[in-house]
């Protein structure tokens, strides 16, 4: 099934490069699929984007098993340092239900470290889950549980663009700690994870290529049945470009790094989890600014526009009344020149 989906992968990537436009992140603030980047959304500038993920996989002869979820992303530039982000998880299917029930709700803060310079840029970003789905640690989904949940995240981007201008791109790379459990003792549960990410961007004509891995390490579970390939970890890969009415599509596809379970050994535990084997991924992201209502400067333009228009308005008003008074001087000549030839 992965050999499949990767030829697939492949063919449906080379066939949308030929496309693609521009970039914006899919993942709800600057980054790529799950890396993110040291870099916040511009001030004022407001990110709304909506991702849909798929799986499927054969369980019996008779069977498939379907893993649909979607996910809604708000981000906005609250400084030049720092910007939030809302996540929701509207659909998440459950295998247990037709239909899919409502996710987790996560909100987050980025911070740029004012250290940063050109080349190196350097960020923290905190996070706080709120236990929101229907149902925990559904199938093919990484690992999380019914309670609230706290992460941060060490993050550094390496922008190359003023090194190697004729192929310039950029290094993203990521370190972090999750607690599933904020009632627990910090750094001690078993559920803990250690959470990283390097990925690398390239720009492709006018769009956008990354390639990323990622993965969730379970840190404190010292069970010897527990390898490094039981943790959830992948490889992605993904493009933005441009689509209509200003929209931003993106596309990328994982390819689980982990040990598969077979569908009959799994009870859906923690230790391992079973995960999708692939998924991909679709979004669009729509981005619009009120820079200019919060903006001194901008507000006493946008009102000196508004002036403006306003004394234009007159000035026509004026123009249309001053012609109609002509077409009756015009039509009262007309009739008064019959008489005086008399």
């Amino acid at each position: 099934m992965k050999n499949r989906f990767t030829v697939i992968w492949v063919f449906l990537f080379l066939f949308i490069a030929k496309h693609a436009q521009s970039q914006v992140t899919m993942s709800g603030g600057r980054g790529l699929l799950r890396v993110q980047s040291a870099n916040v959304v511009a001030p004022a500038d407001i990110y709304v984007n909506g991702i849909y993920s798929t799986y499927f996989e054969k369980i019996r002869p008779e069977k498939l098993a379907t893993f649909h979820s979607i996910y809604l992303n708000g981000t906005v530039g609250l400084s030049h340092n720092l910007e939030f982000v809302l996540n929701l998880v509207p659909y998440l299917e459950t295998q247990d239900l037709i239909l899919g029930r409502l996710g987790d709700t996560q909100v987050a803060l980025k911070y740029m470290l004012p250290l940063s310079s050109s080349f190196f840029q350097w960020g923290l970003q905190a996070f706080y889950k709120f236990p929101t789905a229907y149902e925990p640690n559904v199938r093919y989904e990484v690992f999380y549980t019914d309670k609230q949940a706290w992460g941060t995240r060490f993050l550094t981007t390496m922008d190359f663009v003023n090194v190697f201008a004729s192929s310039p791109f950029k290094l993203i790379m990521n370190i972090g700690y999750l607690d599933h459990d904020i009632s627990d003792d910090f750094f001690k549960s078993e559920i803990d994870q250690l959470l990283f990410g390097v990925g690398i961007k390239v720009p492709f004509h006018s769009n956008q290529i990354y390639l990323e891995y990622t993965g969730e390490l379970f840190i404190n579970n010292h069970s010897d049945s527990l390898g490094f390939n039981d943790n959830p970890t992948r490889v992605s890969l993904g493009m933005s470009f441009l689509g209509p009415k200003k929209l931003t599509m993106d596309i990328a596809g994982d390819v689980s790094l982990a040990k598969p379970i077979p569908w009959q050994q799994n009870d859906i535990g923690i230790f391992p989890k079973d995960v999708a084997d692939w998924r991909v991924w679709f979004g669009a992201t729509y981005r619009f600014s009120v820079y200019k209502y919060f903006d001194k400067s901008a507000k006493i333009a946008r009102e000196k526009r508004e002036q403006e228009l306003r004394k234009l308005e007159r000035i026509k008003k004026k123009r249309i009344r001053a012609n109609r008074d002509i077409d009756k001087m015009r039509e009262l000549l007309k009739k008064k020149k019959p008489e005086d030839d008399n």
